[in-house]
């Protein structure tokens, strides 16, 4: 029992991205922030940012078939619209690709600050 335990434990540690060695701190600028850049064949990018915690916060990935983005305590491996209210000061969101793959994919995330009550 104690061994199938590891093992579950093992397998499912493996299927989560790479954690990434350290967050690169971004500003928001305004009420919409675009991040662009490459998402690693095998690995994981972490954003941190400051929050305004009356607003609402929506992300999506806007470019990068093969590109998702995690937000620990809020959800994991999205890549359409997801909003997010009670917000910490600071954030940190993971960009990634899915599925391994051979190359870097370039990627767009969207960021929109939004007053309460949207989303």
């Amino acid at each position: 029992m104690f061994l199938r335990s590891v093992l579950t434990s093992a397998v499912l540690l493996s299927a989560t991205p790479a954690l990434a060695a350290e967050c690169e701190t971004i500003t928001l600028d305004g009420d919409i922030t675009t991040i662009e850049g490459e998402a690693p064949a095998d690995g994981t990018l972490c954003y941190r940012f400051e929050t305004l915690t009356t607003h609402n916060l929506s992300i999506e990935v806007t470019r990068g078939k093969n590109t998702a983005v995690s937000v620990p305590g809020y959800y994991d491996a999205r890549s359409d619209r997801m909003f997010m209210a009670g917000l910490p000061e600071t954030l940190e969101i993971s960009v990634f690709q899915v599925m391994r793959a051979a190359e870097p994919e370039p990627f767009s995330v969207l960021i929109r600050l939004e007053a309460p009550g949207n989303g």
